[in-house]
């Protein structure tokens, strides 16, 4: 799936930078990666795309590249609902897991960050992290971080979601959709769909719950909007040969210019902003920190 899969597989793991960090949350042990340095200008809390985990390779060569600029990282994997994730979610395991669980997780870490005395903290997303980054800024925390970096987000259209479903799965969207809220209505969102595709898992099992979370628009899956309604400063990074991102430069730029959300196009920069590219990213990061902090 185009849309909302994000072209989170072909990532690979590779080496672990950083301290590894656990902590409890709802009877289950997240997982994150600290990479300190010395006086660091800021901490930045990173959060992967779709099923990802922190030690997939933009993650790790982010997470390097901001330390080489004084900058600390935090980078976390988000629960799915298992205890003690790493690596990829299984397609084949049943799906549990929200959209929307990112928010009480992110909520988490930024508690830690400040017992630990780190209260300049920027968040970034990558993929879909970067609308529940956005999520979390602009409609629960807004005063909690210093800034939200929005790396490969994209524009979301309820019905090209709809059209790019059918096209993936075989089927259409409406009926599940309509079969999930059903369940959801009679309190029965647990129930489990069987043979159900889910963001790029064909054939997955998933709650009423998840599927509702990952496909119903809920007015928020807008991530331009969320930056556009929130008061954060805000910078959005966008590779020009990313199909993920299209159009998203177009919608920043549009109608009246908001001074808080700033723009960063890094040409030639697919979705994952391998090798070089990566410099591109982080120096821009350090462009827009250096106007934010001097305001």
């Amino acid at each position: 799936m185009v849309i909302l899969a994000f072209l989170a597989a072909g990532q690979v793991a590779i080496a672990q930078p950083g301290e590894k960090v656990q902590l409890d949350y709802e009877g289950k042990k997240l997982n994150g990666w600290l990479t300190e340095v010395d006086s660091p200008r800021a901490t930045v809390l990173m959060i992967h795309g779709t099923m990802a985990h922190a030690n997939m390779e933009i993650m790790t060569t982010f997470a390097e590249v901001l330390a080489e600029y004084d900058i600390e990282s935090l980078r976390v994997t988000l629960s799915l609902g298992e205890d003690d994730r790493e690596g990829m979610y299984d397609c084949a395991a049943e799906h549990r897991h929200t959209h929307t669980g990112a928010t009480g997780e992110i909520a988490a870490w930024m508690d830690w960050l400040a017992r630990e005395g780190r209260d300049d903290v920027i968040l970034l997303g990558h993929s879909r992290g970067t609308n529940q980054v956005m999520r979390f800024s602009a409609r629960h925390a807004p005063d909690r971080a210093a800034g939200v970096v929005l790396v490969a987000p994209f524009v979301y259209r309820a019905r090209a979601v709809s059209v790019d479903y059918e096209e993936t799965a075989g089927q259409p969207l409406a009926p599940i959709l309509e079969r999930a809220q059903a369940l959801v209505d009679e309190g029965k969102g647990d129930t489990i769909l069987d043979g159900v595709h889910l963001l790029y898992c064909p054939g997955a099992d998933v709650t009423a719950d998840s599927f509702l979370s990952y496909y119903r628009d809920d007015g928020d899956f807008d991530t331009l909007a969320l930056a556009a309604a929130g008061t954060a400063a805000v910078l959005v990074i966008v590779g020009t040969e990313d199909p993920i991102s299209a159009g998203v430069a177009e919608a920043v730029t549009a109608g009246d210019a908001d001074d808080r959300i700033s723009l960063l196009m890094v040409e030639g920069a697919g979705h994952f902003f391998r090798d070089l590219y990566t410099y591109d990213v982080v120096e821009g990061i350090v462009a827009w920190l250096d106007s934010v902090q001097a305001e």
